[in-house]
């Protein structure tokens, strides 16, 4: 009976373990596609790409954060960079769910002749 009892109580935690690790990677692509979608629907640039997004305590020499995500957006038509970077972040505020949680939000725009990274903390712009 007390061996039963430990199977039993073995079998609920790795039940919810795997319950959590599958819900964690599905919010996590949700978020992820979410903001891909947003950028490639409103965003006139030939190429956009997620380099990295990582849910959990990172520490660099950019700080600590616990959600980090940067894109490469290449060859992008804008008239201001500013302008065009307050734009996105508006929409993604407004389309993604929980895109204001994310502590180091980075896109870098690129194209011939330079590269520019804007980034954006908790929903606000680092001008």
């Amino acid at each position: 009976m007390r061996k039963q009892l430990v199977l039993f109580s073995i079998g609920i935690i790795a039940g919810i373990l795997i319950y959590a690790k599958l819900f964690a990677k599905k919010v996590k692509e949700d978020k992820s596609n979410a903001i891909l979608n947003v950028l490639k629907s409103n965003c006139k640039c030939d190429h956009i790409h997620q380099f990295l997004y990582v849910k959990g305590l990172l520490v660099s020499e950019k700080g600590t954060s616990t959600e980090t995500v940067e894109y490469e957006l290449k060859n992008c038509k804008y008239s201001n960079l500013i302008e065009e970077a307050d734009r996105i972040n508006t929409l993604l505020i407004n389309k993604v769910d929980g895109y204001k949680e994310i502590d180091r939000f980075t896109m870098e725009f690129v194209n011939n002749r330079s590269s520019k990274l804007i980034t954006i903390n908790n929903g606000k712009i680092n001008h």
